[in-house]
């Protein structure tokens, strides 16, 4: 999803068209979504018939109704985006709530995307049992996948039932320690190819020896204690989504904290002119905003001014383009997080 906002950032035309409308993930509710949709597109349509000559508008209606055909409702998430122009196409399903809204203007309405970005994870689970590991690949709220092949789920063969040697604390630690050390090389392969988040599930004296062994630190963002051994996939993910809920929360602290730092470090810009010259001369680091921060202007010769005149638009998207366009990174943070600085700051490189 990276790299695709990195593209819409970049694209810049006249009438750039983003539609944004609330869909439902389940049956009945998502019968809705397609009414709701044909209703946005008439009052796109309306609009554009209103600002330009219908040559120039022709494409673009035709680019939105052949997609809004082919879209299957029964696949929707919580928002469907639709980006479109003369010349460019691309529709998104997002895993965050918007409200319905369309805009037209010179560039896409790329805000969505970021914000799915970081109020979404992508995160491995493990279930670590003495008995039995599993692993399982999830996204927010939702199992995307269990692992079943030669690798998972793996079920302990140095298990010993044997009463006498069950009474041996050290072999039975040494066992259990050989079963780890295993299922964690055999994790460590997928986590190369795929780094991301992990959450431990398990009693506490097997977590805890689990992290012990493991090859790579700092990996594990959450645990729950408990027996997972068959638990469902829909009981996993009730388990986990409070637990990488927290740590998406936990981000927004270490942002904050990076703030702080870089203004002791006088590499914090918080002047809105300021700001957009660093982002265009590449000076960016990374850029936090609020996400209700949506100031309406102008930028002429570079110079940014506010108001709601005739002409005027959201001039914090500019900014933004200038900030990934140059390599920077743009972070979304809670509304009045950022009242200190009037909603946004830039940390800047140097």
């Amino acid at each position: 999803m990276e790299q695709a906002l990195i593209d819409l950032s970049r694209y810049t035309g006249t009438p750039a068209v983003t539609i944004l409308v609330s869909t439902h993930r389940t049956f009945p509710d998502n019968k809705q979504d397609s009414i709701h949709l044909k209703n946005l597109i008439t009052q796109v349509e309306k609009e554009l018939y209103e600002q330009f000559d219908k040559r120039i508008v022709w494409p673009v209606l035709d680019k939105i109704k052949e997609t809004e055909k082919s879209i299957n409702h029964d696949y929707n998430l919580d928002t469907l985006v639709i980006f479109a122009s003369a010349d460019f196409l691309q529709v998104k399903r997002l895993p965050i709530a918007t409200t319905d809204r369309y805009v037209i203007g010179d560039r896409f309405e790329i805000r969505p995307l970021l914000k799915a970005i970081q109020q979404s994870e992508h995160y491995y689970i493990l279930t670590v049992s003495r008995q039995k590991i599993r692993l399982l690949e999830a996204f927010n709220d939702k199992i995307v996948h269990e692992v079943t092949n030669e690798d998972f789920p793996y079920l302990n063969g140095y298990y010993t039932t044997d009463p006498m040697r069950q009474q041996q604390d050290l072999i039975i630690d040494n066992l259990l320690k050989e079963f780890f050390n295993t299922a964690d090389k055999r994790f460590k392969k997928y986590y190369e190819e795929n780094p991301l988040p992990v959450i431990l599930l398990g009693e506490e004296r097997n977590l805890v020896f689990y992290q012990e062994i493991m090859d790579i630190k700092g990996l594990v963002v959450g645990t729950h204690h408990g027996s997972f051994d068959d638990t469902s996939d829909p009981e996993i993910a009730k388990v986990t989504f409070p637990v990488i809920q927290q740590y998406i929360a936990g981000k927004q602290d270490t942002a904050l904290l990076a703030i702080n730092t870089a203004q002791s470090a006088q590499r914090l810009l918080v002047d809105l002119n300021d700001i957009y010259t660093a982002a265009e001369n590449g000076q960016a680091d990374t850029l936090y905003i609020e996400q209700t921060y949506l100031p309406s202007g102008h930028i002429d010769k570079g110079i940014i001014s506010l108001g709601n005149g005739n002409g005027s638009t959201d001039v914090t998207l500019p900014v933004i383009d200038s900030v990934l366009n140059k390599g920077g990174n743009v972070v979304f943070l809670n509304e009045n997080s950022l009242d200190t600085y009037q909603g946004i700051a830039l940390v800047t490189r140097f």
